[in-house]
């Protein structure tokens, strides 16, 4: 990999406000300060680890042309994975200048990995999966658009500069990109612009009819109304590096990688239901974040936040080289499972059956596989690596 990639660094305050464009057609937003978000990181066999519960242990349009970095790569291994998975991420890239220029597409069970290459130099940092299409932000302003059938870049248009977040409202059939100081919605799948929202961060939860808007320098979290964009509240939350809906059970889960607090929203009225503080979630310090030697020294501190089937668990890859287990059922920390010495965790996704975690391991730039039954590493992939895995199904790919 040609860059390591950097913990969730500082984002202005931002002033809550919209701009209504529907039917308008896409544009690039000009002017918008780059995107300093956290980024983070995807050997074979079976390393043991376990858990160390405080309760009990859960069960568990213009098409592309010569801009393109290069051809699509393959890297094959071995694996103990037993599940078909297919895990789709950004290459892990720092917060601001180039980045790496590839997106990631891993098959868990063949343990081969592809990479796809963007532009030389394009910085993603969250993509958003929709049916056999995956939408890409760049820091530069260019959202790739890759089919993952034929696992590749079909085309790209303009989205805001700075903004590398993408997320999916499946309800409005929006594409929703999120940057330091705005949110914006495209139709999909036309992909036309329908709504600016001037209200920005590093992490956004759709939750129904809204957007949960959250940044890890930011006090309180934004409601935007994904019909118009414009925002309807807040809720007292801050200094979010990530944030999830559980549908299952109508809670948004924000996690504060300051302190370790783990609060937990009931989304039908925006109503704090517990905050859970671990302290191994947090030892984030705002003062060293443009230093990654730093960062890299942090005991702690949450990283990407997952749903587990069912919405019976609530998994946050932590610094503190642990996965991180809450029970969603009631509200509770379960426990840790170890993964490896020293590590500093950072993406993480859940295999749909249950059975495992995948989660980056930023630095030994390597992602990992983790058994939920047993809490043993079964698998490591090296040299892949994500801040922001998304796990789906093959669905007929091969």
């Amino acid at each position: 990999m040609k860059h390591s990639s950097w913990a969730g660094m500082l984002l202005a305050p931002v002033m809550a406000g919209v701009t209504l464009m529907a039917g308008a057609t896409t544009a690039m937003a000009q002017g918008t300060s780059a995107s300093i978000f956290t980024s983070a990181s995807a050997h074979l066999g079976s390393v043991p680890s376990a858990m160390t519960s405080k309760q009990s242990k859960p069960s568990h349009s213009k098409p592309m042309g010569s801009s393109m970095s290069g051809s699509s790569s393959t890297t094959s291994m071995k694996s103990m994975v037993q599940a078909s998975d297919l895990l789709f991420g950004p290459a892990a890239s720092p917060p601001m200048g180039p980045g790496n220029g590839q997106v990631n597409l891993l098959d868990s069970r063949k343990a081969s990995v592809m990479a796809i290459p963007l532009a030389q130099g394009a910085n993603a940092f969250k993509s958003a999966v929709d049916g056999h299409v995956a939408y890409v932000p760049t820091l530069q302003g260019t959202t790739y658009v890759v089919n993952l059938l034929s696992r590749k870049v079909i085309t790209t248009f303009s989205t805001p500069k700075g903004a590398r977040i993408a997320d999916i409202a499946k309800r409005n059939h929006l594409l929703l990109i999120t940057g330091p100081t705005s949110v914006t919605a495209y139709a999909l799948p036309s992909r036309k612009l329908v709504w600016t929202a001037n209200v920005g961060g590093n992490t956004l939860a759709v939750a129904g009819r809204y957007a949960y808007v959250s940044g890890n320098a930011l006090k309180t979290t934004q409601i935007v109304d994904l019909a118009t964009g414009k925002v309807t509240g807040s809720i007292p939350v801050g200094m979010i590096e990530d944030s999830v809906y559980d549908a299952k059970r109508h809670t948004l889960w924000l996690a504060d990688f300051t302190n370790g607090d783990m609060t937990i929203v009931n989304a039908k009225d925006n109503k704090v239901e517990r905050v859970i503080q671990e302290k191994e979630g947090g030892g984030f310090s705002m003062a060293d974040m443009s230093n990654k030697k730093a960062m890299m020294m942090a005991k702690g501190g949450f990283m990407q936040l997952a749903v587990g089937p069912q919405g019976k668990h609530v998994y946050a890859a932590s610094f503190s080289g642990n996965i991180m287990v809450y029970d969603a059922t009631n509200n509770t920390f379960k426990g840790d499972i170890s993964t490896l010495p020293m590590a500093k965790l950072s993406g993480i996704a859940i295999d749909p059956s249950g059975r495992y975690a995948y989660t980056t391991v930023e630095n030994q730039m390597e992602t990992i596989a983790v058994s939920l039954k047993t809490d043993k590493v079964v698998a490591t992939y090296p040299k892949v690596e994500s801040n922001r895995w998304s796990v789906i199904k093959p669905m007929g790919m091969s």
